[in-house]
């Protein structure tokens, strides 16, 4: 992904007007004084909200291909895989709490059509690469070929939007990490065939 570090000044400034202020409220304006720049100077990185927005799910979408590559570089075997997906989910989430509010927000997708097939497209990667993983661990014995995968993709990936939805309506008062991380062993003990 092609990113200026002045872009992406503007894009983490822009997850935290929406996360904490919402959509609505991500104006040239605001955006500006955040950054204390002049809307001009916005337009010379962005021709529009709508493409700061794609950016953002540009920026999105590639934080996780990189993690899924990094997980292909590494061989590992297909629960830890699955782990190691989740895991990362955690990671980038606790590290930058209004980019979890702003991916998981309604509000950003409801509005503008190509928002929500641009995020639909980011989600069919995330359930090609989980699914690869579980049929990988189904063929080798580690999780139950009994359990369909596309269902187990969602008890995996549902399970981690409701902690961190639980996070940040709770002000996030508990370790989001250490908390997913124990929701997801669970998943695990309850899929993995045993020995």
């Amino acid at each position: 992904m092609e990113i200026t570090k002045r872009q992406m000044d503007i894009v983490t400034a822009a997850i935290t007007i929406i996360a904490q202020k919402g959509y609505e409220k991500l104006t040239t304006k605001n955006l500006a004084a955040h950054l204390e720049l002049t809307e001009a100077a916005l337009y010379r990185h962005f021709d529009s909200k709508h493409d700061l927005i794609e950016m953002i799910l540009c920026y999105f979408e590639w934080r996780s291909c990189q993690v899924i590559q990094e997980i292909k570089d590494e061989n590992l075997n297909p629960t830890e895989c699955i782990r190691r997906f989740v895991q990362n989910r955690y990671r980038m989430f606790e590290e930058q709490p209004d980019l979890a509010q702003v991916m998981f927000s309604e509000e950003l997708f409801k509005n503008d059509p190509s928002f929500r097939e641009q995020l639909l497209s980011i989600m069919h990667i995330h359930r090609d690469e989980v699914v690869s993983y579980i049929q990988a661990g189904q063929q080798q014995g580690e999780i139950r070929a009994d359990l369909n995968p596309i269902q187990l993709f969602r008890i995996v990936v549902g399970s981690m939007r409701l902690v961190v939805t639980q996070w940040n309506l709770s002000n996030r008062v508990f370790p989001l990490y250490k908390e997913g991380c124990e929701t997801l062993d669970t998943i695990i003990k309850l899929i993995e065939v045993k020995p």
